[in-house]
């Protein structure tokens, strides 16, 4: 038997290849390894770990070396997600190790690494300087050592030709390592009582009371229990356990547990509501599909608070039903908590969470949990897509059109909508595509038939005891409800919000220069009057965006990125560039012209949550962005306290816009409709769109309804109007002709290829050069439904010290064009790219 084995190494993989390798299974392990073993492999003069694609009886090749060993009794990849690793290797242009290794938890096999060690030890270290004396310095103090191990000691320093040149020399022994996997099973001690001894007789001459009190407590649990909890209960130490092991009265085992992410949480168990007759008619469709012989694949459109998550509710017990299982995906990790409670709360002890914010014996644990099937209900961001559940019956994703949704770092570049259909066809599951917005690639599949569209064209205020629950909160008579019954009896539809566009020029001419417009300013004054809650969304983080010398115009930029600095507040008042987090105090003087006339422009959310406090000095006030949370924790955290009325304003980033069900928000304002708008990407106006229509269905989800104020200086911008008057056809008619006619996805697709390099001239070298081959070759196959866009320098044109210059192909097939295609190594690859900057 012969297994065709991935190294999980970059070792010559070429973009779109698959790269496998032919290995004897020898006959010891020919019962244990299977498709999609996890195993160890010999690779030249080094050992490393691969995970098996494929077992043939027939090979090609005459000489072969045997499979080492086992590392996981279980595979690690199920048939589908072997097929779909092959798939996304293909259709990305990823080497097929690293579409293997993103299906993988971290830590689940180890790192293969080079030692290094001295071996003469006359050598005169007093003579030899630079980089050759510290490593050889190194090696002396510590002894022999890893690569990684070097590189934290010579952190920066080009020490790697260094060791090289000393192993040629014969100075210095290189030995190949594997380390074992890190990922571990978690064990707790463990203390039971002894069977059939004389309890008074073993006590005798121990005066403390606390023997007597863990003998009771051990015999009242009658089983084993972890330690740590006796030493709770009972409020004894290791001392007394360990006198009453001596007398044989207690043993000791040990015993694995699982680390759950959701245990100690209590979720409150909760009914499916009856539907409105909009869920109703898309719960049919979806519910006939599922108990079809052929699953469906499903848009859902429904506006914001139309009760998209309750179908989704629904389908995960028709999924339970068949004895399937469910993944749910949703864009943020932010949104996992709210998320999570609803399923928990439908389903309890069913869910599990995953995402990247847990430490890695949770991520392990969660992992091997679903593989054992122990799990039937995931919920997570894209990186869930890939947890090994088998009988997968059902695929949501929630929130589509959402940007997060494509893997931009590190490799493979997929896009999550595209994976889960795939995936979705490989396990036979249906698959939903939900949102109030969705994307053009997913209107125009449903143009073209390829997935079923539903639509949700009203907004759901609440049934009975919800409507009940508000009713308390506000003290609202029943007379002042901003709904109109509908549906069911004990349900009622609520109208979308108004929206009301402030023009910003007109605020300057009227003499208004603060940040927040007149309207915005009234309509928050009511609602704080009322005790309501607002939410301001401004797109940017800091306080300042760039700080700029109003002589010379010198604006202060990262030394290695060439982009603007940010000032931070709230970071005694540093200028901080967002890409490589360079950071610098700020100038009293311009370091071009000596000028002291430094001035700060633009607007952050900092400076946002400052002019509130200003504003407004009773309100209470949270932010939200990436510099107030960067933890799972942190974001339910901000949630909860919002949701329980702990504060009056959420100031926050798109975080706060992507399927939050706030009820107490009355007011939304958009501080800056203009943020992404004029970005050079063809995408510029959909997200602005998106971003608008999602931020606005924050507002009006209770008794009251709800306003919104979107301030701008584009008031007829068509993305603008149409997301105010929540119109998403006319929209999508009007963008759509707009990407016809320059040929942009969905019409066509993109390929977008990048080089990077410390030289601007190499950097600008590179992308001509392969530039030329692309048009040669476009010519010499006459293909002329391909064209490029460039080489021109990217939006950012230097990031971290390296230049950057790009090429956009547009091609019907761009993956496919592009696997015929030489590309030069230190090339980035990106197959339908979210975005062209």
């Amino acid at each position: 038997m012969f297994a065709q084995v991935v190294v999980l190494a970059q070792v010559g993989q070429s973009a779109g290849k698959e790269a496998v390798f032919d290995y004897i299974v020898p006959d010891d392990l020919r019962q244990k390894v299977s498709t999609g073993s996890l195993v160890t492999v010999p690779f030249g003069s080094r050992r490393l770990y691969g995970v098996v694609m494929a077992l043939t009886h027939e090979t090609g090749i005459i000489r072969l070396r045997p499979i080492d060993s086992i590392v996981d009794p279980v595979p690690v990849l199920n048939p589908a997600q072997v097929a779909l690793a092959q798939w996304m290797s293909q259709s990305y242009l990823a080497p097929l190790f690293a579409c293997v290794d993103t299906m993988l938890p971290p830590g689940i096999y180890g790192f293969a690494d080079t030692e290094y060690a001295l071996l003469e030890d006359t050598v005169n270290l007093g003579e030899i300087s630079g980089i050759r004396g510290q490593l050889l310095n190194l090696l002396t103090e510590r002894g022999p050592m890893e690569a990684r191990q070097i590189e934290r000691a010579l952190s920066g320093r080009s020490w790697r030709p260094v060791a090289r040149s000393l192993v040629r020399d014969g100075v210095l022994a290189q030995t190949h390592v594997l380390a074992p996997p890190q990922a571990q099973a978690k064990t707790v001690r463990t203390a039971q009582l002894a069977p059939d001894q004389d309890i008074e007789s073993a006590l005798a001459g121990l005066r403390s009371a606390k023997y007597r009190t863990i003998i009771d407590f051990l015999r009242q649990e009658a089983q084993p229990v972890e330690v740590s909890w006796i030493y709770a209960e009972t409020g004894c130490t290791r001392y007394h356990l360990d006198k009453l092991a001596e007398r044989g009265l207690v043993t000791f085992d040990r015993e694995e547990v699982w680390r759950d992410p959701l245990e100690g949480q209590v979720f409150k168990s909760t009914s499916s509501p009856a539907l409105t007759s909009d869920q109703e008619s898309v719960w049919e469709s979806i519910r006939h599909a599922m108990r079809d012989s052929e699953p469906g694949k499903f848009l859902l459109h429904g506006v914001t608070g139309s009760g998209k998550t309750e179908v989704y509710l629904r389908a995960v017990g028709e999924a339970l039903s068949q004895n399937r299982r469910a993944l749910i995906l949703v864009p943020e990790i932010s949104l996992t908590p709210q998320t999570t409670s609803r399923f928990a709360a439908r389903y309890p002890g069913r869910v599990a969470v995953l995402h990247s914010g847990l430490t890695q014996g949770e991520r392990y644990d969660t992992w091997r949990r679903a593989r054992r099937g122990e799990i039937d209900i995931i919920v997570g961001p894209r990186s869930a897509l890939f947890s090994p559940l088998d009988r997968l019956g059902l695929i949501v994703l929630d929130e589509e059109h959402d940007g997060s949704y494509k893997q931009e770092a590190p490799l493979p570049y997929y896009h999550t909508r595209e994976t889960a259909l795939k995936l979705a066809e490989h396990t036979g599951a249906t698959i939903i595509l939900g949102s109030a917005t969705p994307s053009l690639e997913a209107t125009m599949m449903a143009r073209q038939g390829r997935i079923t569209r539903l639509e949700m064209p009203n907004r759901i205020m609440g049934h009975t005891q919800r409507i009940r629950d508000l009713q308390l909160r506000f003290n609202v008579p029943e007379t002042k409800f901003a709904a109109i019954e509908n549906g069911p009896p004990d349900a009622r539809f609520c109208p979308l919000p108004p929206v009301h566009i402030v023009d910003l020029r007109a605020e300057l001419r009227a003499g208004n220069r603060s940040i927040f417009s007149r309207d915005l300013q009234l309509a928050m004054d009511d609602a704080l009057s009322a005790s309501q809650q607002v939410i301001l969304f401004l797109n940017r983080r800091g306080s300042a965006t760039f700080v700029l010398c109003r002589d010379c115009g010198h604006v202060m930029t990262c030394p290695r990125c060439d982009v603007p600095l940010t000032q931070h507040n709230t970071m005694q008042g540093q200028l901080v560039c967002h890409h490589c987090n360079y950071q610098e105090s700020p100038p009293a003087r311009c370091p071009e012209c000596g000028s002291t006339r430094i001035r700060y422009f633009g607007l952050g959310t900092e400076r946002v949550e400052d002019a509130v406090s200003e504003r407004w000095p009773g309100a209470r006030i949270l932010r939200w962005d990436r510099d107030t949370v960067r933890s799972h924790a942190g974001h339910r955290a901000i949630l909860d306290r919002f949701v329980a009325g702990t504060a009056d304003i959420l100031v926050g980033t798109q975080m706060i816009a992507k399927g939050l069900d706030l009820p107490f928000v009355t007011v939304v304002g958009v501080i800056s409709a203009d943020t992404m708008l004029n970005l050079p990407d063809f995408r510029a106006a959909e997200r602005t769109f998106q971003l608008l229509a999602q931020v606005a269905g924050r507002a009006g989800r209770g008794l009251l309804g709800g306003r919104v104020v979107i301030q701008t200086y584009h008031p007829d911008n068509y993305a603008i109007v149409a997301a105010a008057n929540h119109d998403y056809a006319a929209f999508a008619k009007r963008e759509l002709a707009f990407r016809q006619r320059h040929g942009y996805p969905p019409y066509r697709r993109l390929a977008r290829l990048v080089f990077e390099h410390t030289n601007t001239r190499r950097a600008q070298d590179e992308a001509e050069t392969l530039a030329a081959s692309l048009r040669d070759l476009m010519a010499q196959w006459g293909r002329p439904e391909s064209d490029l866009i460039g080489p021109a320098p990217a939006f950012f044109a230097r990031i971290r010290g390296r230049y950057r210059w790009q090429i956009l192909l547009r091609h019907d097939d761009p993956a496919g064009f592009l696997r015929n295609v030489p590309v030069a190594r230190g090339w980035r690859v990106d197959i339908d790219p979210i975005s062209t900057l």
